[in-house]
Order: C-alpha cells, then structure tokens, then sequence
C-alpha cells in the first residue's frame, strides 16, 4: 500500500465514525452553539500572493494571483446547515513594462449540507463548480514570449470542474499543536452538457498546527494536498494577528512553498502554481 492510498483509506474512515463515537462527540458540543435560522454566518476573506525566484516555464504567465472569497451559512437548525462557497481569482503575469497585466481570471462557487457534531467535528457533502477564463493581456504575454523563442508550457489540468464531494472536518484542541485536518473526496467530475469529464484528483488534504501562539498571535504552520494525476503539495508557515473580542477576524503574511514546476487548477482552490512565494490574507467573520 502507498502512502497515498493509506491517506485515502484515513479519509473514508474518518467519514465512516461508528455511531458511538458520534454520540460520544455530542456529548462535548461547544458551550456556545452556533447561532440559527436565515443567514446565520457569514465570512469574507482577501488574499494577495507574489511569486519569488527561481522562475519555472510557468512564471511568465503566472507571476501573481489574488481572491476575494465570501463563505455564507445560508439556514441552519440544530446542527444540520446549508452552507454556500464563493471566491473569484484573479491570476496575473509578469508586467508590461510599468502596466499590471492580469492573464486570466477564475470563478468557483459550491453548496453543501453540512451535519455538525461539535464545534471541532464536522461532516459535509456538496457540489462545487470551477470555471477559467483568459484574457487579451495573456495572449500578448504568450505573443511577446513566443518571440523570444520561448516554448510556451501546457497546463495538464482542465479548466473547468463540476464536482461531487464529501468533506470530513476534525479539530483537536487538546492535543500538542492543536492539530486541524480537512479531508476532501472528489469521486466523480460531471460534464454540464452530459456525462463524465477527467476526473478531478480525488483526495484534497488540508492541515494546520499552531506553533506560538500569545494575546491574539499566532504562527502556524499550513499544508495543502492533493493526490492523483498532476499532484500537488503545498506548504505554508503563517503569521497571524486577530482581535481578541473576535477571532475570526484576522490579518495574515504568510510565506509558502510548492515543489515542482507545474501549474494546477482545483475545484477546491482554484489556480496554483509550484514554487516559493509569500503574501498576505485579512479574514472578516460576522
């Protein structure tokens, strides 16, 4: 069995908790339950990400990328919700002399029925659409490269997702770091017109430990994963400050590495490129 197969056959166990393990999560629900009814929640988040050396055959077409995500509790009652996901990307090239050139944009969007058991364990299932779109700043950045001789890259994945998914959440305060995990399985990608499309990668992992943390700082460190076809792995190590009287409102930098020298396109995060770059993210919680 590979590494990758035994994260996989994880994430199915975890989404199959015995019905006593369940109810003994109940029995630890956060003393403060989430609030109810129409428009129970709300976040807002902005994220800017600069590219740093060593450039890779993607670097020209794909120096920076930025995006405004908005995550909307639609109704909940008890502990069963619906919830909507929405970002737009934005992915830029490298400059035309002193003009900001944007190469490309990208939508994702998604619903789910999320079942919470307690404030740290969540079951969820969903759609979750994705779809690219190119513009004429791009095309002069290709033209203007291909005449220097520049062999332009192919991008292995599509451009655009319709996908089925099942997500488990699972936070573990008491232990060391604080560990949070969440796990994605993607197993079918639909084609809006009928039938299949290539399928997406089929497992996304995300985790995140705090390393520090003192009055409202925090360093943590952040990992992105998917297995399958044209595979990624993503590391972060993040900075935070947030407000005391309400922590989910945060200002991030953060510096991050992906190995490789390809370019990614998910239906959980959009548009990704290997290679090491930094930024920023300011998070906004109703």
């Amino acid at each position: 069995m590979t590494p990758w197969t035994g994260a996989a056959l994880a994430c199915a166990f975890c989404l199959a908790v015995p019905a006593p393990a369940a109810a003994q999560i109940r029995e630890h629900f956060d003393a403060n339950p989430p609030r109810q009814g129409a428009f129970a929640d709300a976040s807002f988040e902005m994220m800017l990400r600069r590219h740093a050396p060593p450039a890779n055959p993607f670097s020209p077409f794909y120096a920076w990328d930025a995006h405004m995500a908005l995550r909307l509790t639609i109704l909940r009652r008890g502990s069963r919700a619906v919830d909507f996901a929405g970002a737009v990307q934005s992915v830029g090239t490298e400059s035309f002399g002193s003009r900001v050139s944007v190469g490309g944009a990208g939508y994702l969007f998604g619903f789910s029925f999320t079942h919470t058991y307690s404030a740290d364990f969540k079951l969820s299932a969903g759609i979750a659409h994705l779809s690219s779109h190119l513009t004429r700043d791009l095309d002069e950045k290709l033209d203007e490269e291909r005449s220097r001789g520049t062999t332009v890259p192919d991008v292995l994945d599509p451009s655009e997702y319709n996908v089925i998914f099942l997500k488990v959440a699972r936070k573990l305060p008491a232990w060391r770091l604080s560990p949070e995990v969440e796990a994605f399985v993607l197993p079918v990608n639909i084609r809006l017109g009928g039938g299949l499309r290539k399928r997406a990668r089929p497992v996304h992992l995300r985790t995140r430990a705090t390393l520090w943390q003192a009055r409202g700082r925090r360093l943590a460190a952040e990992t992105q994963h998917e297995i399958g076809s044209n595979a990624f792995h993503h590391f972060s190590l993040v900075f935070e400050q947030s407000r005391e009287d309400r922590p989910g409102d945060r200002f991030q930098v953060f510096l991050s590495v992906a190995p490789g020298r390809q370019l990614h396109v998910s239906p959980i995060i959009g548009g990704l490129r290997d290679g090491l770059a930094f930024g920023l993210k300011v998070s906004f919680r109703s």
